[in-house]
């Protein structure tokens, strides 16, 4: 799944007398203009991720201030009739969760983070590179899917385990934006590659 349209590129243009070749400059415009919408793509892609991750983030912390209070904020304006109790531990888990929040933000913008932690007068090395520190796809997922997994085994409503795996669809939206990207970068590589030599250029 893809959450941008990418657009199909040629260096040759099909006319009537035969493939039109375009010289160096012109690949070089091309190939620019491209690099240009990829990274605007890129760019909102990301902002519209972090605003989604922040939103978890805030309804996460409120859960976690007040965990026994079975109205999960996202469920707020539903009937408290048709919401069981919660899972053992709603507090560790929650904290787990604020970590993988955490974690994702760090991958989709490590440098703002930096920026965060140094304004609030934390202060970090140049050489450090926060990215390194993210955990590995696998671990992610394991640790998010412990939730609703205790969720299925005991039997709660799907309203609860709804709550429960938002952690787990914002990690695989934050994937889908990132290999997304990673993607869009590799076609503007590709491209640059396949530069040639215009005849009697």
């Amino acid at each position: 799944m893809d959450f941008r349209r990418r657009i199909t590129f040629k260096f040759s243009e099909e006319t009537e007398e035969g493939p039109a070749l375009l010289d160096d400059q012109e690949q070089e415009e091309v190939i620019e203009t491209l690099r240009k919408e990829n990274a605007k793509s890129n760019k909102q892609s990301i902002s519209m991720m972090k605003i989604v991750l922040l939103l978890s983030t805030i309804l996460h912390i409120i859960y976690f201030i007040n965990p026994t209070d079975d109205r999960y904020p996202l469920l707020i304006l539903l009937p408290r009739a048709n919401l069981d109790e919660t899972i053992p531990l709603p507090r560790p888990f929650t904290f787990i969760s604020l970590v993988l929040h955490v974690n994702l933000m760090l991958l989709l913008d490590s440098t703002s983070v930096r920026n965060f932690l140094v304004q609030a007068g934390i202060g970090l090395d140049d050489s450090i590179q926060l990215r390194n520190y993210t955990l590995s796809p696998t671990l992610a997922y394991a640790l998010a899917f412990v939730a609703p997994a205790v969720c299925l085994f005991l039997r709660r409503s799907w309203l609860t385990v709804a709550w429960w795996s938002i952690t787990v669809c914002v990690t695989y939206a934050v994937q889908l934006v990132l290999e997304a990207a990673a993607q869009g970068d590799e076609h503007i590589r590709s491209l640059e590659a396949m530069k040639y030599a215009a005849p009697g250029a």
